[in-house]
């Protein structure tokens, strides 16, 4: 399926062995949008990403010249958004994770299949969608932060493609009695495109946190709604679940996110990638260490730590891990 038949989109291949060079160029060919330069080897490469602009860059790993993951990096340097898919014929774990570490968003490994490799191409230049269509989400965090660090690269997704995304943190962290993180909230939703309502009595008041819910889900009428996962053991955590899913019987699909205090009866069955959302996740979420926030659970690393761990159910790529709790996806 073709990604935007208004647009003719400028791929860099680079591929040494001549049949796998020209089974590309024949699928992209079949597409009809996709104007194709072919380079075989990864010092040409270098070359041409540096004195053309691109729409996507699939390279091989092991070429002649610098190698593929040293095209990946030069490339991510050079411009921080191209989509970089890997055809490969390694099938060891550790290349595929050295490719991603240097920066690339897919890999596919060799044979390929023409049907799937278009699905890879169209989902990296926009045309393949990881978030269900919806007017509105509402993402409910249990603590200041929640939301950001459980589902903060999905949401940007949505956010970026005209979806209104509202978070909702119900309760105040027991560690941080003064608020002192809420400025810090609101920078980092500016930074994701979300917009946060804070609704200060609720956060110390269950009643208040029900009318709230309740209120929001009226005024927003969601489609879809984040909540923190049914196995949390932490009290914010378990009810916000509890608000959440009393007050939603509207509401047609509910997610459940990972948070530091999930147990491990969580088991996702919905992944989303977010490899290209992942540098800003990381940066929005540095805010709460800049302002002193001792929540260790929100730092960058532990964002990079869970997307890692999952992306191991989506071909080593960066993701957020989703248990369906109702609907479906």
């Amino acid at each position: 399926m073709s990604p935007d038949p208004k647009k003719t989109h400028r791929v860099l291949f680079v591929e040494d062995a001549f049949d796998q060079a020209l089974l590309v160029k024949a699928f992209l060919g079949s597409a009809s949008d996709f104007d194709v330069t072919h380079s075989q080897d990864g010092d040409q490469a270098v070359n041409l990403l540096a004195s053309e602009d691109w729409d996507l860059l699939i390279t091989d790993l092991n070429l002649p010249g610098k190698d593929g993951f040293e095209v990946i990096r030069i490339a991510r340097e050079k411009r921080a958004n191209l989509p970089i898919m890997v055809t490969t014929g390694y099938t060891a774990a550790e290349f595929q994770e050295q490719a991603f570490r240097a920066g690339a968003n897919d890999l596919l490994t060799k044979p390929l299949a023409k049907e799937e490799f278009l699905e890879h191409v169209a989902a990296l230049l926009g045309g393949g969608t990881t978030q269900a269509v919806s007017t509105t989400i509402l993402a409910i965090g249990g603590l200041v932060g929640d939301v950001p660090m459980g589902c903060g690269g999905t949401l940007m997704q949505a956010a970026a493609e005209g979806t209104t995304v509202v978070v909702l943190p119900l309760s105040r962290d027991e560690l941080d009695p003064s608020d002192s993180a809420l400025p810090a909230a609101k920078k980092v939703s500016e930074l994701m495109g979300l917009r946060l309502v804070i609704d200060k009595a609720a956060l110390s008041d269950t009643r208040r946190r029900m009318a709230v819910m309740e209120k929001a889900i009226s005024d927003l009428k969601p489609s879809i709604m984040y909540v923190p996962a049914m196995d949390d053991d932490h009290p914010a955590r378990m009810e916000a679940f509890r608000v959440a899913q009393a007050a939603s019987p509207s509401v047609e699909t509910i997610l459940g996110y990972q948070t530091a205090t999930t147990g491990l009866d969580f088991k996702p069955t919905h992944f989303v990638e977010i490899g290209r959302q992942m540098a800003l996740k990381m940066e929005a979420l540095a805010t709460f260490g800049a302002v002193g926030s001792g929540r260790m659970d929100l730092t960058p690393a532990m964002a990079q730590a869970y997307a890692r761990y999952w992306g191991r159910y989506r071909r080593f790529m960066e993701v957020e891990a989703f248990e369906v709790i109702k609907g479906k996806i």
